[in-house]
């Protein structure tokens, strides 16, 4: 049995039929939210016979409506639809369910820990923490402690510990901590002033320490000081000035988006090639005399076969190409428009991070050349523009 036909037994298929005038936007869609079609065959300009995935049923129940089409059912195969069938029989179904428990008893049970990052005495002791936690080779990983509370325990427990991971990977738990170091943790308190660090309107103002300079409503430059460290003006009392400036600013955002967009859809089509690798050694031993050209997609699927936390160096790889058949379609101004200003958002988002907040947009141009459609946005955006600027004292 293939890695595929493994592949497809679990997850389960279907072979449907699909009836309607619009058949081929309905699959495009079905394929726009994920869905892997195959096998398709053509039984006339009204009807089509498919294989798809058991769990893309759902999408393809929910799209028929809206594209006018009638789905029938033609067959099934894989462990869903044997399912029904093994429950019939009592003495296979007692089999199946013993070898589920014995599987499930080896893949719950704890085979090794592994401490890195520590000295043999820091590693002992965390070692000895966790068999008091009832974490040991040869227990069962059911009731165990999440390792997230596992970590937060050893932290409180061993004050020589600056930070620990706990990872649980497979049967084992790997573990990699930071000895703690003693160090000055004073902060630098020298004096300072708040500056802008770019042009704005202000809009609220959070002053911990120092003596503001500007108010609401204010316009300020770069370089503007917004609050001082000097408490008392003409008196050399100076502090480390702290505190938020939240102003109004504006961003320009350039776009060119396409009007024309290309569908790629994949066919029924599919060419295998099959690899046996022996550690980094790659063999080819099936599929490789076929040709390929670039209107093909391929998938990757290779076995990890392990056994007790013993990693086989033997592996195989598939490789799946499918063809591809490219579709182009239009998009009008409008929804361009809107997808523009959505991307443009997230984008600026990322540029400025958490603490600002994108509160307005508006289109300054919108023209369409060659083919393209060239887009300029004005955000308005609500940040702190506040940084620190230190006073020289020997002035």
């Amino acid at each position: 049995m293939t890695m595929k036909m493994q592949h497809g037994f679990f997850q389960g298929s279907m072979r449907i039929k699909v009836q309607g005038k619009m058949i081929e936007p309905f699959l495009q869609a079905c394929v726009r939210r994920g869905c892997v079609i195959s096998n398709i065959k053509r039984v006339n300009e009204h009807e089509a016979i498919m294989t798809i995935r058991l769990s893309e049923w759902k999408t393809f129940r929910q799209l028929r409506k809206k594209y006018r089409c009638k789905l029938s059912i033609l067959g099934g195969r894989g462990l869903p639809f044997y399912y029904r069938k093994i429950t019939q029989r009592k003495a296979l179904m007692a089999a199946f369910m013993l070898s589920v428990v014995v599987v499930f008893l080896l893949a719950n049970t704890l085979w090794s820990i592994k401490v890195e990052g520590l000295t043999p005495e820091l590693e002992a002791n965390v070692e000895k923490k966790l068999k008091t936690y009832g974490v040991s080779p040869g227990k069962l990983t059911i009731g165990m402690d999440d390792p997230n509370d596992i970590q937060r325990k050893l932290l409180e427990d061993i004050p020589d510990l600056l930070w620990i991971g706990v990872n649980k990977k497979g049967t084992s738990y790997q573990l990699y901590g930071v000895e703690k170091t003693r160090h000055d943790t004073n902060k630098n308190l020298r004096p300072s002033d708040l500056v802008a660090e770019k042009k704005g309107m202000i809009v609220k103002t959070f002053i911990e320490k120092g003596r503001p300079l500007v108010t609401v409503n204010d316009v300020v430059k770069k370089g503007q000081i917004l609050a001082t460290g000097q408490l008392v003006e003409d008196k050399d009392i100076l502090v480390h000035a702290e505190g938020e400036v939240i102003a109004e600013t504006w961003y320009k955002v350039d776009q060119n988006l396409p009007l024309t967009q290309v569908l790629q859809l994949t066919d029924g089509l599919e060419v295998r090639e099959y690899q046996l690798k022996i550690g980094s050694l790659t063999l080819p031993i099936w599929g490789w005399w076929k040709g390929k050209g670039s209107q093909f997609r391929s998938e990757n699927e290779q076995t990890n076969w392990e056994w007790f936390g013993w990693k086989s160096p033997i592996d195989l790889k598939a490789i799946h190409y499918y063809e591809i058949d490219s579709k182009k379609y239009e998009q009008s101004k409008d929804k361009i428009q809107k997808l523009g200003i959505i991307t443009a958002r997230e984008s600026l988002n990322q540029y400025l991070g958490k603490e600002a907040e994108v509160m307005k947009e508006k289109v300054l141009h919108l023209r369409e050349e060659n083919g393209k459609v060239k887009l300029i946005l004005l955000f308005k955006v609500h940040e702190n523009i506040a940084v620190t600027k230190y006073i020289s004292q020997g002035d």
